[in-house]
């Protein structure tokens, strides 16, 4: 026993005050007088915030062996020094203890997938659990924290295996998709091509049906001596050399050779075989 007549408590500490080795008082910060012989100081305790880091093996729900890291954040109960100081020797023993246990409880409850995004949740009833058993010793658990959650190696690596695969499997089926709307895009407007192709030619045969009825009609009004028949043969005949001077135009580097015989009426007779007669055939 210390024969000191005052001590001094420092502001984040509490002192535990004994008379004749029995619990007397707990001195709070500042200066305290102490009786010789009689009084002494025990031990002191510190009022701060305390943290420790625990690293828990366990199993989840689908057998994948993770390492699990936590961080605690505790302190003493003001009101309870007394209660701290005489009931545990180690309190970080003790709670790595039941962070070990409660861990080893909660974590096996979801599969290794489920785990990251439940840590809080699991976080929330580990500090429940504890901070009920920690206060019958006086301490109060402020913040229990999953800040690491760690598989084997071959795990992470299977896991982003997966990822891989399942985003590569939708970047295929996307450019299939895309191909497929491109084929159909163009099919669609190959058949609009050629709708519209079909629709062209139709106007044009029907305009030339139309121009050659009309002249037609002008040349019997105006040349009374003239059949159908020979008007027909003039026209296809004024068709032809413009046929020709066409050929003439966009064949500067072809040589065709063109038969002509006979007169008018021939040559509209060979156009008249050639053409029109094939294409009845």
């Amino acid at each position: 026993m210390s024969c000191l007549c005052f001590i001094c408590v420092e502001q984040s500490e509490a002192a535990i005050i004994e008379e004749f080795g029995r619990f007397s008082l707990v001195a709070n910060p500042g200066c305290h007088c102490l009786v010789p012989c009689r009084d002494a100081i025990a031990g002191k305790v510190s009022l701060r915030l305390e943290e420790m880091r625990c690293v828990i093996e366990s199993k989840s729900r689908d057998n994948v062996f993770l390492n699990v890291t936590v961080i605690v954040q505790f302190q003493i109960l003001r009101d309870s020094i007394e209660k701290a100081f005489y009931t545990l020797d180690n309190a970080n023993k003790q709670i790595n203890a039941y962070i070990q246990n409660s861990v080893r409880g909660q974590v096996p409850l979801y599969d290794i997938d489920a785990i990251y995004t439940m840590r809080e949740d699991i976080s929330k009833a580990v500090k429940c659990e504890i901070d009920r058993h920690m206060a019958e010793y006086g301490y109060e658990i402020l913040t229990v924290l999953m800040t690491d959650i760690e598989p084997a190696a071959s795990v992470t690596n299977a896991m982003n295996q997966i990822q891989t695969y399942s985003r590569l499997k939708t970047a295929s089926i996307d450019k299939a998709e895309a191909h497929k709307i491109q084929v159909v895009k163009a099919a669609e407007a190959d058949a609009e091509s050629k709708r519209l192709s079909g629709v062209g030619l139709a106007e044009q045969r029907k305009a030339i049906v139309s121009g050659l009825q009309t002249s037609i009609e002008t040349f019997t009004e105006g040349v009374k001596d003239l059949t159908s028949e020979d008007i027909m043969s003039l026209l296809l005949l004024n068709q032809y050399f413009d046929t020709l001077n066409q050929v003439a135009k966009c064949s500067a580097k072809t040589t065709l050779f063109l038969s002509h015989n006979g007169g008018l009426a021939e040559v509209a007779e060979q156009m008249q075989n050639g053409v029109i007669k094939k294409k009845h055939k």
